[in-house]
């Protein structure tokens, strides 16, 4: 089976789970309260022109938490239905079958996008206008590109664990935080404001604002560039560690282990 042939079966496979199992698209049910908590906290203050950021702030935490959920989920899952061995040991690329699957969650929590703006437009009866489409498309496309990237770093890490649900619990709202999805990264304290640009969601929130309000936006390319470098650099990282530690886990005979 070709590597191409390997990422198109992980992909569909991953949406026929998403569909048939619920646990998986979770946070395509909890996106929509998520996004009631956020404009209501907006109305009560009176503060509309945070509207931006409490629609911006839902969608990429709907984003994050089907990637965070993907990348433990299908290795916790595989390893307790006894077949992560036999993935591995498949005459298939396993870097290649999970890179399908986490596109397939990643292609799937795309929808979260559409479920805040109906939230938004159907329920608060707001107008939420695109007034740089361009910058939009372009920046959710490289979101979603920089998110498969640390899926797969989050998975290769999740198989040398002997479970996921730490990391998952740790790894949620620290990083929405520090990556400026409820805060501009830089209304961050200031000591904090380097950390959060090594985060891409820092740069993805900052530019999907800026898309959604009618001043020009400035530096596109770069800011672009910062997103795909770090999910660049998280799909880098993730291959060289999955290598890694499925080498460990065949010459010790630890991979079952849970």
């Amino acid at each position: 089976m070709t590597m191409w042939r390997t990422l198109r079966t992980g992909l569909v496979l991953q949406l026929h789970l998403i569909r048939e199992h619920r646990d998986y698209a979770l946070d395509l049910f909890r996106t929509p309260l998520l996004t009631v908590v956020f404009l209501l906290l907006v109305r009560h203050s009176g503060r509309l022109g945070l509207t931006v950021n409490a629609v911006v702030a839902a969608a990429l935490t709907g984003i994050w938490g089907m990637g965070l959920l993907v990348s433990g989920e299908i290795v916790d899952r595989d390893r307790t239905l006894g077949v992560l061995e036999l993935l591995v040991a498949a005459p298939v690329s396993m870097a290649a079958l999970l890179i399908g699957r986490v596109l397939g969650t990643v292609s799937a929590s795309a929808l979260v996008i559409a479920e805040v703006w109906l939230v938004s437009v159907g329920v608060f009866q707001l107008s939420v206008p695109v007034h740089h489409a361009a910058v939009f498309a372009a920046t959710v496309l490289a979101t979603a590109l920089a998110m498969s990237g640390t899926s797969l770093l989050m998975a290769a890490l999740f198989v040398a664990t002997r479970t996921a649900r730490t990391f998952q619990n740790s790894l949620s709202y620290p990083f929405l935080l520090l990556g400026g999805v409820f805060v501009p990264a830089d209304q961050l304290p200031g000591w904090l404001h380097a950390p959060a640009r090594l985060i891409f969601l820092s740069w993805s929130a900052d530019l999907l604002r800026d898309s959604l309000r009618s001043p020009p936006v400035t530096s596109v390319p770069p800011r672009l560039g910062a997103v795909a470098l770090l999910g660049f650099a998280g799909f880098t990282g993730g291959l060289l560690l999955l290598r890694r530690v499925l080498r460990r886990a065949r010459g010790e005979g630890t991979l079952g282990l849970v």
